[in-house]
This record gives C-alpha cells, sequence and structure tokens, in this order.
C-alpha cells in the first residue's frame, strides 16, 4: 500500500503533463467532470480501504501463517520475478471473471465507465469489490511471502497506470509481451470487436495463450464507455448503478432459477421475460455521444476547488491512517466521502447542489471535534469550511438545472 501511497503525487504530476501536453499537440484528450470524477472514484475507493481492509487481511493473514507447500527465500531476484508472475497470471483471471461474471462486473464497471481516455481514468476505480483476494489466496499457501507478494500486486497496478493513454501509439516487438496503451485502448472500448479483450495486467501473454487477445484496428477506432452509459458524474451512483439494476432485474424475474443466475451470467444476460418488458437502451455507436451536461462556469469552478480539497483530505487519511483508530477513520472517510458527493451534484448542474452544500459544510463543523487534529489542522480545517461557505454565497451560483444530459437515478 506505501508503494501507491508515495506513487500518487507521480501520477498527479504526469496526469498534468498529459493534458498540457494535449493541448500543445491540439489534441486534448480531458473534459474537467469527467476527470474530477475518476480521480474521485480512485479517492473513494481509497478510503473504503481503510474502512474494510480487515476483510481481506483476515484470510491472507491465516493463509500466510499457515500451511506452506514450500519455503521460499524472502529476497533475491527469482522469488521477486516469480512473485510478479504469479500476481499477473491471478490478475488476468480475477480481471476476465470480473467482465464475464455479473456479480464482479457490477464492482469492475466503474473503471470502464469513463467515455474519454486518459491517465486520469486509470485511477477510476471500484469502491465496492470485496472479494478480489480470494484470487490471490492459493499463492500465499504455495509460499510466496506476503510482503513481497503485496508488493509485487502494488508494482503492478503502478505499471497499468501509464498505459492508459492515447498518446503513445505503438511500441514495436514488447506489444507481443507487455500490456501496452495499444492492447490496453482496446480493453477500455465498447465496440463489439473490442469487448471483453486484453485482460493482463503486464503481461499479454496470457491472453494470448487463453485466446483473449485482440489487437488495436485501424479501421476501427476505440470508442470508450460501457454499451448502457452511466450519464452521470456521482460517484456513489457509479459504484451501485449495476448492482442496483441487476438486483432490480432479479426481482422482475418470474423464474427463481433466474432470480440467482443473473448474478453469476455474464453482464449482457438477462431473464427474456425481464428483458421483454423492460428493454434496456445501449449506446449507439454509429451516433455516439458523450455525456456531457452543460453547467455554469462558476458551478465547475466551485466543484474543482471542493475535489482539489477532497482529494487532498484523502491523501491526507492515507498518511495518519496507521495512528487513528476505526471510529476516527470512518467519521473522517464520511466527511470526505460526502463533499466527492456534493461536489458531483455541482458538475452535474442539479439544483439541489446549493442546499445540501450548505448543509454538509454546517454539520462539517461540529464533526472536526471528533477528529484528534493538531491546533493548525483544525484551524485549516475550519478555514476550508468557512471559506467554502462565503464562495457559496460570493459566486451566487445558479440552481437551475442544465438541460443538456441527465443521469438515469
Amino acid at each position: 500500500m506505501q508503494i501507491i501511497l508515495y506513487a500518487i503525487p507521480g501520477f498527479i504530476l504526469l496526469i498534468l503533463a498529459e493534458w498540457v501536453y494535449g493541448l500543445v499537440r491540439n489534441r486534448n484528450t480531458y473534459r474537467l467532470a469527467d476527470t474530477i470524477t475518476s480521480i474521485s472514484l480512485g479517492s473513494i475507493s481509497r478510503l473504503r480501504g481503510l474502512v474494510f481492509l480487515g476483510l481481506g487481511s483476515w484470510f491472507y493473514t491465516r493463509a500466510s501463517n499457515g500451511y506452506h507447500l514450500f519455503d521460499m527465500p524472502d529476497s533475491g531476484v527469482a522469488i521477486w520475478v516469480f512473485a510478479l508472475l504469479a500476481y499477473d497470471f491471478s490478475y488476468y483471471w480475477f480481471h476476465r471473471v470480473s467482465h464475464e461474471v455479473n456479480l464482479f462486473w457490477a464492482a469492475h464497471v466503474v473503471h470502464h465507465q469513463s467515455e474519454d481516455y486518459n491517465l486520469g481514468t486509470a485511477l477510476r476505480q471500484s469502491g465496492s469489490g470485496l472479494f478480489g483476494f480470494i484470487f490471490y489466496l492459493p499463492w500465499l499457501v504455495v509460499g510466496i511471502p506476503p510482503d513481497i507478494f503485496f508488493a509485487s500486486g502494488a508494482l503492478n497496478l503502478v505499471y497499468q497506470f501509464w498505459v492508459h493513454t492515447q498518446h503513445v501509439k505503438r511500441i514495436g516487438a514488447l506489444e507481443y509481451v507487455l500490456i501496452t496503451p495499444s492492447n490496453h485502448r482496446v480493453h477500455h472500448a465498447q465496440n463489439a470487436v473490442y469487448i471483453d479483450r486484453n485482460y493482463g495486467g503486464i503481461l499479454c501473454v496470457w491472453d494470448r495463450l487463453f485466446g483473449t487477445f485482440q489487437d488495436e484496428l485501424e479501421q476501427e477506432p476505440c470508442i470508450y464507455g460501457i454499451r448502457k452509459p452511466l450519464h452521470s458524474y456521482n460517484p456513489f451512483w457509479a459504484n451501485i448503478h449495476v448492482y442496483w439494476t441487476t438486483l432490480q432485474d432479479s426481482w422482475r424475474a418470474s423464474r427463481w432459477q433466474d432470480k440467482v443466475r443473473i448474478w453469476f451470467k455474464g453482464p449482457g444476460w438477462r431473464p427474456a421475460d425481464v428483458a421483454a418488458a423492460y428493454p434496456v437502451q445501449k449506446s449507439d455507436l454509429d451516433d455516439f455521444r458523450k455525456y456531457d451536461p452543460s453547467v455554469p462556469r462558476a458551478r465547475r469552478l466551485y466543484a474543482f476547488f471542493q475535489f482539489v480539497c477532497a482529494t487532498l483530505a484523502t491523501t491526507g487519511l492515507l498518511v495518519v491512517a496507521g495512528s487513528w483508530q476505526p471510529a476516527e477513520l470512518l467519521l473522517a472517510s464520511g466527511m470526505t466521502g460526502m463533499a466527492f458527493f456534493t461536489q458531483s451534484l455541482f458538475t452535474e448542474g442539479r439544483r439541489l447542489a446549493v442546499p445540501l452544500e450548505c448543509i454538509r459544510l454546517i454539520i462539517s463543523f461540529p464533526a472536526l471535534a471528533y477528529l484528534p487534529l493538531g491546533t493548525q489542522e483544525s484551524m485549516v480545517a475550519t478555514l476550508y469550511l468557512a471559506g467554502s461557505l462565503v464562495l457559496l454565497a460570493a459566486l451566487k451560483l445558479p440552481s437551475t438545472r442544465a438541460a443538456v444530459g441527465t443521469a438515469d437515478y
């Protein structure tokens, strides 16, 4: 986890560098609201990890302290190479199952919702997945030292960051071995020829071995996003919308087998009676339009300010997590998560944005008293809350909802 924490400043700098490069080359791949949503989802994923870390850790601890098939060394090049390969192999199957089983897709879909493709998209991570750890447990039983295995997982995730770009075309012979920007663009595309392809984390050899590789085609430009578009910047709706629609279909199904089966079938499968009675409108790829509500500049500026503050708060929580009590982390995570929620109301141009933001800021004042903040931290947090209230009044933010773009919740 520390590897990810130390990598965050580098991620942000590279995102800024890619944005500037795109502007200079007249090929900008960023939109403010979408990028804010992607990074907010990444922050919420980290906050969820602080709250629910114990579930996977409980299993990992017992697996690593129990019976081992082999006593493997805890240092040396060979064990690191083996651990990296082992993790990447398990990641391939976890990633594949996350696309082919609805229960897992409901969590993973978050990473694919963005209709843009850039380094910011890499940070768009799920805040609801709880069962991925089961794909990695066998390697601890085999005997890979936990510290090396967990570090391999962090390095795998860091590697995947750089492949989320449209500015790198191909990298020669390495295309046959590594996951590259070209073949990962395929993975994020919703074109029929690209759906459910290229699952590898670092290596594409697993895709080639198991028949899931697809090359990027010049005659088939990638269209990013999911076939049933999210049409929302709300990070919490982004995390639950597939769970909710699947639960609705399960409830509506007339056969008990279908009520259960829908959770374990592929994401496109629906009971015949439900599909007939409740048809789903999917994206028209021949006339594809990105979700892009028209929102006044004042709202966008305020949302960006809150996004920066909430992201800094998330990073701070990750730094102090080891010294805070669970209840304190839960309260602080909830306050930060609420900031991400109200921020999304501004980027969507919703009428309730201003009143709900006022409520959030006002109730945050007494909540600060329960957090173990130092004098300086308390002063900064108080100034932030007071300043936010002043900004709301000074900007005279419009309360009318934009006519362009609607969220399906």
